[in-house]
């Protein structure tokens, strides 16, 4: 005993090696009394305690470990009881604070000796309590994510479902756990050999993208799911976590803006058709076609007042087909017994029935005058010019209840309204057509010389009168080269007077006629037509023969108030029809800048003409800020768009829905549509370009 106290624990060499080859920090301690003493110790404990055991070598229990009462308990219990101990234990280092989690081993070793092993599970257990934390977390994620999570078995079975899968569905998790998904109500059948396909390829590692589709609640409502699945572990277990996250709303956004974009191209169709020189009738006839198309009406119609104050067809189509045309016999109504004044039509500008059979008993003189024409659903908007009721468009059913969306009414009624302004463009041009021929035929009558001259001077228009007189070949020619036969304008020049003052001047003057002789005439120059501004922009020249007053004073007199009167009246009467064609024109500029569809006119690859307001909110511009003179092809991204564009232009003379970019004034790039047709000259060269614009919404900014 002696010699074990002296020097390190002595063993056999063999045994010596095999202590210290175990990798648990193990010591020997030896009793003495009521004491135990540090005997030796291995190279795992050497290592430990970065060397600093040797230190502690001989020294006693009570000692080293007099803050650790119970390894000395431990020590005690072992060599009294002389059995192995294992206790786990912790405390916290006096150098650092941290806790430390130790296990401990006790051997007795007869007659006196304990070899202690201490294993420190630090690390251990902090791995332990991280993966229970992360366990926890996990869970808490689980359950309290705001998306839809679903574990499931391999082959289908439902594990586990968190609380936003129960509200996504309707159903509870009882409703759900131990179901496989494949037999779930939720999914349309459809979609179940889609699903087995994603889990197969899943199965054997391929990637997997996510998927979009419609679901069924448990209350019947659709909604509209992104699912993305994907294989996981949990524990020894391998499970397949499904994420389905709810993009109903974004859904419903993107069919709005997909509804409101065919809307507007609905718009921008009917418009364009309606936009040049066109068959009015039948392109009205063919979007009131359209029109009735897109609602499933059995038929639509344009319905006139005439002279006598009762409505006739001006156009019908019919829309559903298998249904045999029938033209209503509009004598047998009484139309101003239908609810065309109710508080529907003028709060929401249109009426709409849904279904005759419902109306209430104070519209029973309207239900009987529509069960006459045997109609079951009707919708009708007003065609109203200068705010005069002209006639209706109207949409009906006469098979069945109309199911149309109040949203699509107001469709209708924006292209009701460009209807009416394109029948009212060509009431206008009618009228001023037939007031042109009227006028025509009084200038003809007249025996006197008459010229319109430009405020250049130049001679635009004669009658036969002039012809005769002065030559055939007058228009494009100089006023003055050709009553005068000079090279420079009259020093006193009437037509120049007109022009700067618009008002009328006469005077004696001398003229040279076809063959050279001298002629004394009375003439006269007034304004014959007004710009925008009120400036004259022709004059009308009347030029009498009066050689025949010098014979007779009193004949000329008489001439004289007799052409005077007529000058007059010719005057009021072009300028009554000017004044129709200034507001004519007023009002068709007035309807394109009330268009939410971009207009424009400009000259073929050259500046901009003209435009509507729609063009500068397209652009990003103020609508006080004006484009014309701007060239066009500073506006393309692409030069191949624009050459495309062109190219279109001259071999079809027009181009329909065609999308590109332009740069805004602003510098930013957005996507458009241009509906266009080309203008030529009277040979046949291309001269203008005129079309509508709109914009599309996905659009890029520099």
């Amino acid at each position: 005993m002696e010699e074990l106290e002296s020097k390190p624990f002595l063993l056999e060499k063999n045994v010596k090696f095999f202590f210290d080859g175990i990798p648990i920090p193990s010591y020997v301690w030896q009793e003495k009394n009521n004491d135990f003493v540090l005997v030796d110790y291995n190279k795992a404990a050497e290592k430990a305690t970065d060397g600093k055991i040797k230190d502690l070598l001989h020294k006693k229990a009570s000692e080293i470990h007099k803050d650790r009462l119970d390894i000395i308990e431990a020590l005690n219990q072992c060599y009294q009881e002389k059995k192995n101990i294992y206790k786990k234990s912790e405390y916290i280092m006096k150098t650092t604070g941290e806790k430390v989690y130790i296990s401990l081993k006790m051997h007795f070793l007869p007659p006196n000796l304990i070899i202690v092993h201490i294993n420190d599970r630090t690390q251990w257990k902090l791995a332990e309590k991280k993966l229970r934390d992360s366990e926890e977390k996990y869970k808490q994620l689980f359950e309290h994510s705001p998306e839809s999570i679903v574990l499931l078995k391999l082959n289908g079975t439902i594990l586990d479902v968190n609380l936003a899968t129960e509200a996504q569905s309707g159903y509870t998790k009882d409703d759900l756990l131990n179901k496989n998904y494949l037999k779930l109500a939720v999914y349309p059948s459809n979609l179940i050999p889609l699903f087995k396909s994603r889990f197969s390829l899943l199965l054997e590692g391929k990637p997997i993208k996510p998927i979009e589709f419609e679901i069924y609640r448990k209350d019947g409502r659709k909604s509209w799911i992104r699912s993305q699945i994907s294989l996981i572990n949990l524990g020894e277990e391998q499970l397949i976590q499904a994420f389905l996250i709810d993009i109903t709303e974004r859904k419903n956004f993107e069919q709005k803006i997909k509804r409101k974009l065919e809307n507007e191209k609905f718009i921008s169709t009917i418009s364009s058709r309606l936009i040049g020189n066109i068959d009015i009738d039948k392109v009205i006839s063919e979007s009131l076609l359209d029109m009735g198309i897109l609602i499933g009406a059995t038929r639509a119609y344009i319905l006139l007042y005439n002279e006598k104050d009762s409505l006739e067809f001006y156009i019908q189509e019919w829309c559903a087909e298998g249904i045999e045309p029938k033209m209503i016999d509009l004598t047998t109504i009484d139309y101003k017994k239908i609810l065309w004044g109710s508080k529907q039509s003028r709060e929401k500008k249109f009426l709409y029935i849904k279904d005759v059979s419902e109306l209430p008993e104070e519209a029973r003189a309207t239900k009987r005058e529509l069960e006459k024409l045997k109609i079951n659903s009707l919708l009708v908007f007003p065609i109203k010019i200068k705010n005069e009721l002209y006639g209706f468009i109207g949409f009906d059913n006469i098979e069945r209840i109309s199911k149309w969306e109040e949203e699509d009414f107001y469709l209708l009624q924006t292209t009701s309204e460009i209807i009416s302004n394109a029948l009212e463009r060509k009431w206008s041009e009618e009228t001023l057509k037939g007031s042109h021929q009227l006028l025509a035929g009084i200038i003809s009558s007249l025996t006197d010389t008459i010229f319109l001259v430009d405020n250049h001077l130049n001679i635009i228009w004669v009658n036969n009168v002039a012809k005769q007189t002065f030559g055939m070949q007058l228009t494009g020619k100089k006023c003055y080269s050709v009553l005068m036969h000079r090279g420079k304008q009259c020093k006193e020049c009437m037509v120049l007077k007109t022009f700067l003052d618009g008002k009328i001047h006469e005077k004696e003057k001398e003229y040279l006629d076809i063959i050279g002789n001298k002629i004394v005439c009375w003439a006269t120059s007034s304004a014959a037509g007004l710009n925008l501004e009120g400036e004259a922009e022709l004059a009308i020249v009347i030029v009498r023969d009066i050689t025949a007053r010098k014979l007779t004073e009193d004949s000329l007199i008489q001439s004289e108030i007799s052409l005077k009167l007529l000058n007059e009246t010719l005057i009021l009467k072009v300028g009554e029809k000017t004044r129709e064609l200034k507001e004519s024109e007023e009002n068709y500029k007035r309807m394109l800048n009330d268009l939410d569809v971009g207009f424009y006119r400009g000259a073929f690859k050259e500046n901009l003409l003209m435009h509507n307001a729609a063009i500068n909110k397209i652009l990003g511009l103020s609508e006080s800020i004006s484009l014309v003179g701007s060239k066009s092809s500073q506006f393309f991204v692409s030069a191949n768009d624009q050459k495309n564009y062109y190219k279109q232009l001259l071999e079809k003379g027009y181009v329909r829905n065609f999308t590109s970019q332009i740069k805004t004034p602003n510098g930013n790039i957005i996507n458009i549509q241009l509906n266009s047709h080309l203008i030529r000259d009277d040979k046949g060269n291309p001269k203008e370009v005129e079309g509508t614009i709109i914009k599309l919404t996905n659009n890029v900014k520099n």
